[in-house]
């Protein structure tokens, strides 16, 4: 009895353990996903370089997205990659400028030189959305839910 309980119980955790392994990475099915999720903070930075130095305070630039995403970006090509690691270094240096004025009480994030950083922006935003509409068909993904008005008349 201990004998087959055991080889029930190998069995299954050769079986489970693999699947649950290919199930956390998610692979080309996730690449919109990832896609849809940068897009979106250089989105936010775009409006946030705007109007950084029209502003009181200062707001920190987003990269919780490129974050989580940075080494899983392997199916882009070289050079958006390039683009997206140097514009998210620039938000990392401009965070830490604001957050050091904002302990000081200064308001010398609002010399900060965005020139270079708006265009890297624009680049990488036109990249990822082409790079959206090749593999999609579209600039952005679909809810993953039907909306209610989508339910009740069809849109999706």
């Amino acid at each position: 009895m201990t004998g087959s309980t055991g080889l029930i119980i190998i069995t299954l955790a050769i079986i489970l353990i693999p699947f649950s392994l290919l199930r956390r990475r998610g692979g080309p099915a996730k690449y919109p996903e990832i896609v849809q999720s940068l897009l979106y903070d250089i989105n936010w930075n775009q409006a946030l370089a705007e109007t950084c130095q029209l502003r009181d305070k200062p707001h920190r630039f987003e990269n919780s997205n490129w974050l989580m995403n940075k080494n899983r970006l392997g199916f882009l090509g070289e050079s958006l990659k390039q683009a997206l690691q140097e514009t998210f270094a620039l938000v990392e240096e401009f965070n830490r400028q604001m957050k050091e004025a904002k302990k000081a009480k200064s308001d010398s994030y609002k010399t900060i030189d965005l020139a270079r950083f708006k265009e890297l922006l624009a680049r990488c935003r036109q990249e990822l959305e082409d790079w959206m509409v090749a593999k999609t068909g579209q600039k952005e993904l679909p809810p993953k839910y039907p909306t209610l008005m989508g339910s009740l008349f069809g849109e999706r």
